[in-house]
């Protein structure tokens, strides 16, 4: 058995933004003041003078304006490098704000278009008003229903690069602001820029253009107040979007050290980290995706992600048999994954206050109250909340609820209206009901007043710019990738077209479509929940507790049924949406399958280290779900993957020094050490204990009398609250135990030395536990 490495915990580097300043007269201004004052570092960089190669050590990028095209390499030499660079953040998702000739930059990069002198010039104070999107982005929400800013160009983005979102607009442009990925933002308009800013403008230029300098400061004074305001919530939002791309770096230092060597260099251990799990993943994917697995669908897409990038993808076969070939970019219908979409859509409506799963589903369903065990009448009783976690008492009903997805409202309706019959008492046990979960979108609706596709685009897909995740295939551009649905009932020795099944009142349990870069984005915004340090970006979507609450085994599941054959489980149930399991080797895995007529899907993620698998194949024979366990499995052992990261309490490494100070001194424990419970000495008396250990050094030899410090001993920790430690002897060793109780000052309420067994790592004869792999990580003194 391996040791995972523990580690001490530093405080996070202070964040660096790189500002690149592309014309000595328009710096940062306030926008640089505001950075600081948000606690970040400020890197400004003259475009002339020379940029970095890369943007290694930087959490975020600006890029200021310019009196020039984004490729009039001519006028400004260093354009290419910054062009690199606004690659480079793109390709990364960096926090980034292209302001102007900057968002204009990133636009060109990306693929969109920029024009010279097109189009109405904009000077001054101008209304910039966020669309649906803009409203709901974490920085253009700043501007509310609109806000004024300052403006000062007459060229213009014509067209937004592919999968861009437009975020906001003026009465004259439609692209003043957008979106790639989720953290790269181009604006056309000037945050940093002032009313007084407008002072020392050149009056005769402004003339030339028909525009008058007094009145343009006039008016801009005037809405002053109003202009501040909302740029200073906008770099604000920017600001904390920075702040969590460090705290992210960092968890991936952290995630790094557990995967390979520890190091204190952030970017080393992101390469490093990325590097290992990428060679994991391709061996695992090169073993598992055999030619019999590959046989049974005739396209298959499976990607290996971490923290949120795919890492590793194979892509085989023909999406529609028709010459083309599979790629990472081919969409596949997701079926029942949809349902985690579900489940975060009402616990976003919860945090809100707008859905209550503890009411009664009878509040919201019509005739719901009618269903029943066979051998009585007594009135249904289930909650929405045992409806989302599949414990209603509805009978599982897998092959109906594909047939039925298509099924209108009123067949529905009627179908609860003639009365259900119960297989299980409400609230006792798990049966997957389709249609009981599909009953959560009847609430959302009833609560919202709207469609719950759109309530989930709202509230989910937009704001995590999942912008290739769609509920129909006829929402997709004709020249998306799809791929279209096939069955095979003689193991993949032919195969017939599968009709589109439609969506209808079951819709919101399985209709969707995705790709894996999707579903790579989606599987990082619910495991990093767990992360020390939550993303403000995700917390704005659904909170890192509600997200913990939907991955958290509410319903439990035999681990003797599918799909846990065979596996070694310590346990497993069902969350919000998804699946639960605690693998008896590497803790905490989630995960959820999707099957239709003509497809087969499966995600799965280890919240610990952020790896993630997806798999999807378009043919309901694949058996994704068997791909997918294999492949998060094998890579995880590949890279040695700790069960847990457990950051331990202050006080209970304080306390365990103390403890074992005192125990490698002869001295034991008494009366007289701080910070114990009064049961500990009460449970065993300090002469029992010196008795106790006497015995154990009859067979381990004296203690070493330099066993150097505890911090290097350490072996395991169950909880924050506990720690497990050796004492190295003569002949062997102890194993030290320690358990506090969660006071407002913690107490130790449980103590034990006893002897190691022959791996010194574990008690003789204690069987094997999730916790021998626990990472341990502590605050640094």
């Amino acid at each position: 058995m391996t040791s995972p490495q523990h580690a001490p915990v530093g405080r996070p580097e202070t964040p660096a933004v790189l500002v690149i300043v592309n014309s000595p007269t328009s710096g940062p201004r306030r926008l640089g003041d505001w950075l600081l004052d948000a606690g970040l570092r400020v890197d400004e960089r003259l475009g002339p003078e020379g940029l970095p190669g890369s943007l290694e050590g930087y959490h975020g990028l600006v890029m200021l304006g310019g009196g020039m095209m984004p490729d009039d390499d001519d006028t400004g030499p260093w354009l290419p490098a910054e062009r690199a660079l606004a690659a480079e953040a793109v390709a990364t998702d960096l926090p980034t704000l292209g302001i102007c000739l900057g968002g204009q930059l990133l636009a060109q990069v990306a693929g969109g278009e920029v024009r010279a002198d097109h189009g109405p010039a904009e000077r001054g104070a101008t209304l910039i008003c966020p669309n649906d999107l803009g409203r709901s982005d974490r920085l253009l929400g700043a501007l509310g229903e609109g806000a004024p800013m300052i403006e000062n160009h007459k060229d213009m983005i014509t067209e937004l690069p592919p999968g861009a979102v437009l975020l906001a607009s003026s009465a004259a442009l439609a692209n003043q602001a957008f979106r790639i990925g989720r953290h790269v933002r181009g604006l056309q308009f000037h945050p940093e820029a002032s009313a007084e800013t407008l002072s020392g403008w050149d009056e005769a230029a402004m003339r030339t253009d028909g525009f008058s300098l007094a009145e343009l400061v006039a008016a801009a004074r005037a809405v002053d107040t109003a202009n501040t305001a909302a740029a200073r919530d906008l770099v604000a939002a920017f600001a904390a979007e920075v702040r969590a791309e460090a705290r992210r770096s960092g968890a991936i230092q952290v995630r790094g050290a557990t995967i390979g060597p520890a190091t204190t260099d952030v970017e080393e251990a992101v390469h490093d980290a990325v590097e290992r799990v990428r060679a994991a993943a391709e061996k695992a994917l090169a073993e598992r995706l055999d030619a019999a697995t590959l046989a049974q669908a005739p396209a298959c897409v499976a990607a290996v992600t971490f923290r949120g990038r795919v890492v590793a993808v194979q892509a085989h076969g023909q999406p529609r048999r028709d010459g083309s070939t599979t790629s990472a970019q081919t969409v596949f219908r997701i079926a029942s994954m949809t349902k985690s979409f579900l489940a975060a859509t009402a616990l976003s409506l919860r945090d809100d206050g707008l859905l209550d799963l503890s009411m009664p589903a009878s509040r919201f369903i019509g005739g719901i109250d009618r269903a029943s065990m066979p051998e009585g009448r007594a009135a249904f009783d289930a909650t929405l909340e045992e409806l989302l976690s599949n414990r209603s008492g509805l009978a599982e009903d897998n092959p109906w609820g594909d047939d039925h997805l298509p099924a209108p409202r009123g067949e529905i309706a009627d179908i609860i209206q003639q009365g259900l019959t119960l297989s299980a008492h409400p609230g006792t046990a798990y049966q997957y009901s389709n249609l009981g979960v599909s009953l959560i979108g009847r609430a959302i609706e009833a609560r919202t007043h709207r469609a719950v596709d759109a309530v989930i685009k709202e509230r989910i897909l937009d704001p995590l710019a999942l912008s290739t995740t769609r509920p129909k295939a006829s929402l997709y551009p004709e020249w998306a990738d799809l791929a279209a649905g096939y069955r095979t009932f003689d193991q993949g020795g032919s195969f017939a077209v599968q009709p589109v099944i439609e969506s209808g009142a079951l819709g919101c349990v399985g209709e969707l479509y995705s790709t894996v870069a999707d579903m790579a984005t989606w599987m990082h915004f619910l495991g990093s929940a767990f992360d020390d340090y939550p993303d403000p970006a995700h917390e704005s979507v659904l909170s890192a507790a509600g997200r913990r609450r939907m991955q958290t085994a509410h319903t439990m599941m035999l681990t003797t049924d599918w799909p846990f054959e065979g596996r070694a489980l310590d346990g497993a149930g069902y969350g919000y949406g998804v699946i639960v399991e605690a693998d008896h080797r590497f803790g905490r895995v989630v995960h959820h399958s999707g099957g239709l007529p003509g497809y087969s899907s499966h995600m799965r993620w280890h919240p610990t280290t952020g790896v993630g698998v997806v798999v999807m194949a378009n043919s309901d024979t694949f058996g994704a779900w068997r791909a997918g366990r294999d492949l998060l499995a094998a890579v995880l052992e590949g890279v040695d993957a700790p069960s847990a990261r457990v950051t331990l309490w202050p006080q209970t490494l304080d306390a365990a020094r103390r403890l074992d100070a005192a125990v490698v001194s002869g001295r034991c424990i008494g009366v007289e050490h701080y910070r114990l419970a009064r049961n500990v000495l009460r449970d065993a008396s300090t002469e029992t204990r010196h008795r106790r250990l006497a015995r154990a050094l009859e067979t381990t030899g004296p203690i070493l009398p330099d066993p150097g410090p505890l911090e290097s001993r350490i072996l395991t920790a169950d909880t924050p609250a506990a720690l497990r430690w050796s004492i190295p002897c003569r002949d062997g060793a102890l194993i030290a135990d320690m358990r506090m109780v969660g006071l407002a000052d913690p107490l130790v309420q449980a103590f034990s030395v006893s002897v190691a067994g022959s791996d010194g790592r574990k008690p003789a004869g204690e069987c094997s536990l999730a916790a021998d792999h626990h990472q341990v990580v502590w605050q640094q003194d």
